[in-house]
């Protein structure tokens, strides 16, 4: 993905007191749905699948080869310094950037070329991680209901597909439709161009699709390929960016459970979903479309936008909840790069064991988009220590006796600034 950091970026003076309470606080987005039933619904997280392409490339070695690129190595010694100091150990790309001819691709791709590329890369990845998925999710909904004799992809009603560094038409939804043998009067929404925020979107679209109809389930899907946009000039910005972005795909499966049972052990429900625009930040994160690929811009300014302006919009809505930031166990935060998650920190005044999932996906696989914080609610709600047993996941909501939970909150961050996210409990 080329890119552009802004050095000298003219903008609106921010402060947390710009931050206003937005009206959708003062109700819990639940409570617009009451006149759908005299039940309410919650909807649950049925299962999370997460996946890479298969070339892993180690940063170290990243670093040495496009130091060493012409057109960029006069600028050997920075360039490999930016490396070292994004704790950033192995990432995966669909296209090699390492390669020769990977190299010579990105140097001379036009938009069309990359868009091929991106659906060529995109579809196979997106269903296999779809497939686990689907496939974990059916086996709890065959758990807790063995003589339904309903497949998951007949209970999948709606499919949102969630990507911002490449688009099509038909879309991409529209080939897992056929591949995953989904129902041909699904509902479809395409989400494209929201950035790292997107899949905390998409999974609102979903959550809002079961309370209106919680006999059916949904699919989110995140597929964020930034290999095939990068273009190595002699722009230190595209450096940066470069040094960071790497390629993934994550799956979801939504379904519902009545609020006023209590929630059975190992279910995870999203209690709300919320979403502010910050005021005069603007130029923080913006996302284009040049002749040679999709664009990314991000202002210089963009970790003071997020230092100041999280606490605000977070406490704001865990008040809303009669919560505070202490009352959060799990926190699940974008991790966007060093500065992202460093800002988060000291504005929420969190230590490096409550980011530790965030930290680790960052490690392991860079800064995947919308694809990163479902990797980290994945590292969150079903790889602990805590969750070895997947017959626990798939039981259903039903009565039984009030136990201890876990409170977790889940943002992104997304052009705007928007912060976007959702409150979840895991039982």
């Amino acid at each position: 993905m080329n890119a552009n950091v802004t050095s000298n970026t003219q903008h609106a003076t921010f402060s947390p007191s710009s931050v206003q309470s937005p009206q959708s606080y003062d109700r819990p987005r639940l409570d617009a749905f009451a006149a759908i039933s005299s039940k309410s619904i919650l909807p649950t997280i049925e299962s999370i699948a997460t996946g890479t392409p298969d070339n892993l490339i180690r940063q170290a070695d990243a670093a040495k080869v496009v130091a060493n690129l012409p057109r960029l190595k006069q600028h050997g010694t920075r360039i490999e310094k930016i490396y070292n100091n994004t704790r950033i150990d192995t990432r995966h790309l669909a296209l090699d950037l390492l390669s020769d001819e990977a190299i010579a691709f990105s140097q001379q791709a036009t938009i069309q070329a990359r868009m091929q590329m991106y659906e060529e890369y995109a579809v196979p990845l997106a269903e296999r991680v779809a497939r686990k998925a689907l496939a974990s999710a059916n086996t709890q909904m065959q758990l807790s209901d063995p003589y339904s004799g309903e497949a998951i992809e007949d209970a999948i009603h709606l499919i949102v597909f969630v990507s911002s560094t490449g688009f099509i038409a038909p879309g991409i939804d529209t080939k897992l439709i056929k591949t995953l043998g989904l129902r041909r009067d699904i509902a479809r929404v395409p989400l494209h161009f929201m950035g790292c925020a997107a899949a905390m979107n998409g999974l609102r679209v979903a959550s809002d699709y079961v309370r209106a109809n919680p006999a059916h389930k949904a699919l989110v899907i995140c597929l964020e390929l930034s290999s095939v946009n990068a273009v190595f000039e002699d722009d230190m910005n595209d450096v940066i960016i470069h040094s960071i972005f790497g390629d993934g795909c994550a799956a979801v499966v939504i379904g519902a459970c009545e609020a006023e049972r209590a929630i059975a052990q190992g279910k995870v429900v999203i209690r709300d979903n919320f979403s502010y625009l910050v005021e005069d930040t603007e130029d923080g994160i913006t996302l284009g479309v040049n002749d040679n690929g999709i664009t990314c811009r991000l202002s210089r300014h963009l970790p003071d936008y997020i230092e100041l302006g999280v606490r605000p919009v977070i406490e704001r809505f865990l008040q809303s909840h009669n919560l505070t930031p202490d009352h959060i166990d799990l926190w699940a935060v974008h991790p966007g790069g060093t500065r992202i998650i460093e800002k988060v920190q000291s504005s929420l005044n969190l230590s490096d064991r409550q980011v530790a999932e965030s930290w680790e996906i960052l490690r392991q696989y860079g800064n995947m988009l919308s694809a990163s914080i479902l990797f980290v609610l994945e590292q969150h709600l079903f790889q602990s220590e805590a969750n070895t047993s997947n017959a626990a996941l798939s039981e259903e909501c039903r009565p039984t006796q009030p136990m201890t939970s876990l409170t977790g909150l889940a943002f992104s961050f997304s052009p705007g600034v928007g912060i976007e996210g959702l409150l979840f409990q895991k039982a």
